[in-house]
């Protein structure tokens, strides 16, 4: 089976995960696939594995110049930063109506040249939003899948109502991410429940998993000075607020004058971003690093050598993070938003409350080594139960269904 996958931006974001991990089972298994996505060629230690694959990376390539307009980079769904874009980047909301309907039209070219090169069985599109529009104009069938992200932009970004109802009526299948992004599918687009499919994530087996590290061997590889004494807390996500990072960093104000406890943030975005300098004194930095955006087995190694890692998200579709700290035997806590609550194994807090954060913190972090060990290998399994290959038997019911 031929399987075309587009995705509304490039690798580093949790619709990106999720196409390479189909991608990975579903070439696993015999099948062509081919990948198409926009991207502004910004250093990255991954850059070959996707620009040096043309058999399988599409890659709409940016900045560009189409019918004399200038496009500098490619534009977001929603403001949250993403770490293969510029810090300021312009969201689809932010262009002008020409420029808007200039880019849609030179998407369209791109990706009208893919179909006809690749001539897929199923076509699947990661977000109700554009391409699954353009494809619908193009005369194809096609999958969309509903991220969240993508219903947060619906209700940014009035103008792409239109344009994201429609994809979503036409499309074949809606294959939504969690219980709750299936009910917000449900209440924004015009689409019967029957068409809309719940297929959870999964995470990468081959990246994050149980290993033995230590503060010590990580401070000397990351040139940091972290105390190897106090408890290790781990973030992985964008620097915004939708991810509640400023909420993480007022509970940090209680918790360290209780306990000194160490928090590391791993993702792109800027702290003057979501953190006002006249209210600085609501926040408490001592004791936190921000280590960027880092490839997943980076990342890897300071979960396993965390004591817990934190989801303090406004909202959350599903939160592959989770699993991906679950998966190397680190238990998690969370906030109630109805994606990574339903499955983790920690704790759970109201969201935007950093008096009960700093407290659900502390009470994993004073706990016993001995029972966080034990927790820890209860998130593992739990994890198990999240990988690529049971989601890709999912989707290929659904796929034979399309190629028919």
């Amino acid at each position: 089976m031929k399987i075309l996958i587009t995705n509304t931006g490039p690798w580093g974001t949790g619709s990106a995960t999720v196409v390479n991990g189909v991608l990975d089972e579903l070439l696993k298994r015999g099948h062509e696939v081919r990948v198409v996505f926009p991207d502004s060629g910004f250093p990255s230690p991954e850059l070959d594995k996707y620009y040096k694959k043309e058999d399988i990376f599409k890659i709409i390539k940016f900045p560009v110049t189409y019918k004399g307009t200038e496009f500098y980079t490619f534009p977001l769904i929603i403001t949250d930063p993403h770490p293969r874009n510029y810090r300021d980047a312009w969201t689809f909301k932010d262009m002008s109506e020409e420029k808007f309907l200039l880019y849609m039209e030179f998407l369209k070219e791109n990706i009208k040249q893919a179909i006809d090169e690749f001539e897929p069985d199923v076509i699947e599109c990661q977000h109700i939003w554009a391409m699954d529009h353009i494809i619908k104009d193009l005369g194809h069938d096609y999958i969309s899948v509903a991220h969240h992200s993508d219903q947060m932009g619906f209700l940014y970004d009035k103008r792409m109502r239109k344009y994201a109802k429609e994809g979503a009526r036409k499309s074949k299948f809606i294959f939504a991410i969690s219980e709750m992004v299936k009910e917000e599918v449900l209440d924004l687009y015009p689409v019967n429940s029957d068409k809309v499919i719940v297929l959870s994530n999964g995470y990468d087996q081959k990246t994050f998993f149980p290993e033995t590290t230590s503060i010590k061997q990580l401070n000397k590889e990351h040139n940091l000075n972290l105390s190897e004494e106090a408890p290790l807390v781990t973030f992985a996500g964008k620097i915004s607020k939708t991810k509640g990072v400023d909420v993480l960093l007022k509970a940090n104000k209680l918790i360290q004058k209780e306990k000194e406890v160490s928090i590391l943030l791993f993702g792109g975005g800027a702290f003057s971003d979501i953190v006002k300098k006249e209210e600085m004194h609501e926040y408490e930095m001592k004791n936190v690093v921000h280590m960027g955006h880092n490839p997943g087995h980076v990342l890897a190694k300071f979960h396993n050598a965390a004591d817990l890692s934190v989801m303090p998200s406004r909202s959350e579709g599903f939160g592959i993070a989770a699993l991906e700290a679950m998966a190397c035997n680190t238990p998690i806590v969370t906030t109630e938003t109805g994606g990574p609550d339903t499955f983790i194994i920690g704790g759970t807090v109201p969201k935007e409350d950093p008096e009960a954060l700093a407290q659900e913190i502390l009470k994993y972090v004073n706990k016993p080594k001995k029972e966080i060990a034990n927790l820890g290998r209860e998130a593992y399994e739990k994890a198990q139960e999240f990988t690529w290959e049971n989601i890709v038997d999912g989707r290929m019911n659904y796929y034979e269904k399309m190629a028919k």
